[in-house]
């Protein structure tokens, strides 16, 4: 058996953050709760993603659905089950799904 992983399913987000990585601390530190921060309080089921794909993740599923691109304020169910079945599409697609 075999194991697909995020980076199988969306190959175009692996170097996501890819140059805009910065050595040592930033002058503009920000202390307010980001984006990825409060999708993962909210959904603990993605607390594993790396903040930018679940960031986009987010944005993409507003997008999709004609909403105002907002960060989150509180739980959606439709969020995880977009997710779901684009995960499902996509391995579909690459022929996993069984």
């Amino acid at each position: 058996m075999t194991a697909t992983t995020l980076g199988d399913l969306f190959p175009d987000l692996r170097n996501a953050t890819r140059g805009q990585e910065k050595k040592g601390k930033s002058s503009n530190h920000i202390t307010r709760q980001g984006t990825a921060e409060r999708l993962k309080a909210l959904y603990p089921e993605i607390e594993s993603w790396h903040p930018v794909f679940a960031t986009q993740a987010w944005f993409r599923w507003l997008s999709e659905n004609n909403m105002e691109l907002v960060e989150p304020d509180g739980r959606d169910e439709r969020f995880p089950e977009y997710l779901v079945g684009l995960i499902k599409e996509r391995m579909v697609e690459m022929g996993s799904w069984r």
